[in-house]
Parts: structure tokens; sequence; C-alpha cells
């Protein structure tokens, strides 16, 4: 159950399975979160590494992953207005 919880709040932050379903705001902020996940160290968590050890990331595939988010987000940024990238809130 524990690790069931951990991948059910996990999809709740992002999952890949729904991401192009997202409003495009949401898919600019989703790569921006994971990019500063991943130089922060909070990707994947500590607890997932303690029962996964293959699951530790190197330096070089944390920077791959970087790099493909930021290519992605950059791509969303050269295609729309950079009014449409900002989540608006519910008034």
């Amino acid at each position: 159950w524990w690790i069931g919880d951990h991948i059910k709040d996990g999809k709740h932050h992002l999952n890949f399975d729904e991401f192009s379903n997202y409003r495009i705001a949401k898919q600019y902020k989703k790569l921006d979160e994971c990019i500063d996940e991943l130089k922060e160290g909070g990707m994947p968590l500590d607890s997932y590494n303690l029962i996964h050890k293959d699951a530790v990331l190197t330096d070089t595939e944390k920077q791959a992953l970087i790099n493909w988010c930021a290519g992605i987000r950059d791509s969303i940024k050269a295609k729309y207005p950079a009014d449409s990238l900002v989540i608006k809130r519910k008034k």
C-alpha cells in the first residue's frame, strides 16, 4: 500500500499518460517543475531510491532528463503566446 500511495501521489502531481490532455499552461508549468526537481535532487524520491537502488540517476541521466524537459518546454514557448503559458487564477 505504501508504494501504491507514492505512485498515486506522483501521478496526482504529474501523469505523463494524461500530459497531452493538460492545458498548455499546465504542461509548461509541469515541465518547469520537473526541471527544478531534477536540479534540486527531488526526483526520484529518496524513499523510492532506498527500495530501487537501480533507479538512482547519474548526473548524466539527470542532465539528459533536464535537457528533454527543457526542449519540450522551449518548443511550447516558441509555439504559443507568452500569456497562454501562465496559469490564470480563478477569481
